[in-house]
């Protein structure tokens, strides 16, 4: 025995080659040394794993080579799984699944962002317009003779003409008696995409409810854009037979928000962006890990959790972003915003619709970028994502609704898309 392990160089072999080996020359003896008796209960096992019942000496031989075989494959898969459990994490996620996760962390960023944002704005905005008040009010005493020491100097005056020129060019820019009628039936068209879509929800939760929960649904609830005509509250309100304290508004115009508080309910209508009004205050997670839970537990305990959008924690049945400009991006954070939660009923559907403008330049690919995100969204939430508008009898959409019109016949794209259960 010693001189034939010298012969195969048995002394440099790897030591969990050796064991093997051992194993192996010792099944071969066994029949010799041990009773027949002693294999009747003989459970092999390797890497805490049971190999194989040895029944009799008769089959020794026979098992002992099987063993053999079975010790040396399991051998070489524990070296591929150590060989891969060093590679990169990332190399084993998949693609769409870090595509989700990128999206997550962006949003995750952004959220921290815009939770003080807002507040930020509105400061800098009273800032500005004390100002302007104080400028103006020594600029008319100084005029109407009352002295000189309450004259404005040049750069007081220069200081002033840029505050006024501020304020005029964050003034709303959406004048709807500019529109076309083509324009106007054009957006007249998708409001109406918007009621029965919302509808369409309504029903489908309302039967969850019934028949899994025992409970009868809420009014649906509707956040959307709006301008200064309120021409969305409008149709949902007098077309819709929507309740005025079901539709939500977010503005970044001080004055559009007076006038829409004119149609909906003050606490209905937020000085802020979409995705400001949108965003939760919690962390989000990328996964259930105990590395993620972590995460958030420490940003909670070190007072980085941010206070939440004026309409982070309401249900909406659907959402239209109308009228976000022509950067798919900007689009994509309003999703992200509005859609992105750690917990949400993966059951009731949800009715999103958004607004491209820029004519029919590059559209298909700004569209398939928002659509990827959407599924992205979707996925994380346990839903998927269809189109509307390929189905619209389906959804009580009328058949000659069109993506693209406006001014033009051209100038807005305009789809609708449901997050459903799978």
């Amino acid at each position: 025995m010693k001189c034939f392990a010298r012969r195969i160089g048995f002394t440099i072999l790897p030591p969990g080659v050796k064991f093997y080996l051992f194993a192996f020359f010792l099944l071969r003896l066994s029949p010799r040394l041990l009773p027949s008796h002693a294999f009747s209960r003989t459970v092999i096992h390797c890497h805490n794993f049971p190999i194989h019942k040895v029944s009799s000496s008769s089959s020794c031989s026979t098992h002992s080579h099987n063993i053999y075989n079975r010790c040396i494959q399991l051998s070489a898969s524990a070296g591929r799984h150590r060989r891969l459990s060093s590679s990169h994490v990332s190399d084993k996620v998949p693609s769409k699944d870090r595509a989700l996760n990128d999206l997550i962390l962006h949003e995750e960023e952004a959220r921290k962002i815009r939770s003080q944002q807002a507040k930020r704005r509105l400061e800098k905005t009273a800032r500005r317009e004390e100002r302007i008040h104080t400028l103006e009010e020594r600029r008319g005493s100084s005029t109407s003779g009352s002295g000189s020491r309450n004259s404005l100097s040049e750069a007081e005056m220069a200081e002033l003409e840029g505050l006024l020129r501020a304020r005029e060019e964050f003034e709303e820019q959406y004048d709807p008696s500019l529109f076309t009628q083509e324009h106007l039936d054009y957006k007249s068209m998708h409001n109406d995409a918007l009621i029965a879509l919302t509808r369409y929800c309504e029903r489908e939760r309302a039967t969850l409810c019934s028949e899994v929960k025992g409970e009868s649904e809420p009014p649906p609830n509707v956040f959307f854009l709006d301008g200064p005509d309120g021409g969305t509250a409008t149709a949902l309100i007098d077309r819709g037979d929507f309740h005025a304290r079901q539709c939500f508004v977010a503005n970044r115009h001080q004055s559009t928000c007076d006038a829409l508080r004119m149609k909906v309910p003050e606490m209905n209508v937020v000085h802020a962006t979409a995705a400001e009004a949108l965003t939760v205050g919690a962390p989000l997670s990328i996964d259930n890990s105990d590395a993620t839970k972590e995460r958030a537990e420490e940003e909670t305990n070190a007072h980085l959790r941010q206070d939440g959008g004026a309409f982070a924690n309401i249900d909406f049945t659907s959402y239209y972003f109308d009228g976000c400009g022509g950067f798919p991006p900007h689009i994509t954070n309003m999703l992200s915003a509005a859609l992105l939660r750690d917990n949400c009923d993966c059951n009731k559907p949800i009715a999103i619709g958004y607004s491209v403008l820029g004519g029919n330049k590059d559209v298909v690919t700004k569209e398939l970028v928002i659509s990827r995100a959407l599924c992205r969204i979707a996925r994380q939430r346990g839903m998927r994502m269809v189109h509307a508008l390929d189905d619209p009898e389906r959804y009580g959409i009328s058949l000659d609704v069109q993506k693209i019109g406006g001014s033009g016949g051209g100038g807005t794209f305009t789809t609708w898309c449901l997050m459903e259960p799978r």
